[in-house]
């Protein structure tokens, strides 16, 4: 979040507790992403995947750099489901 990031995407699954701060905090989070469609994402938008955010002190710290861009992201429920769109 200090790091300028208003959309996380995850492989994972996230807990209610930590999607309730980042609504707070106005950051679109969706979990249990394909991983292709995030190595697409990550390359269409300049970004990287992260795959850990510990450092070889065992820390957590995250590159900047790893961050990728676009214009707009949109969240549109289809059916029973959501779609992101990135443009």
């Amino acid at each position: 979040i200090d790091a300028g990031a208003r959309v996380v995407l995850t492989t994972k699954g996230v807990d209610d507790l930590c999607m309730k701060y980042f609504v707070e905090a106005g950051i679109i989070c969706a979990r249990r992403c394909n991983r292709e469609d995030l190595k697409r994402l990550a390359k269409a938008t300049g970004g990287r995947v992260v795959t850990t955010m510990a450092d070889m002190e065992g820390n957590e710290t995250f590159d900047v750099d790893c961050l990728g861009a676009s214009d707009s992201v949109r969240e549109v429920r289809i059916g029973d489901g959501e779609m992101l769109y990135v443009y």
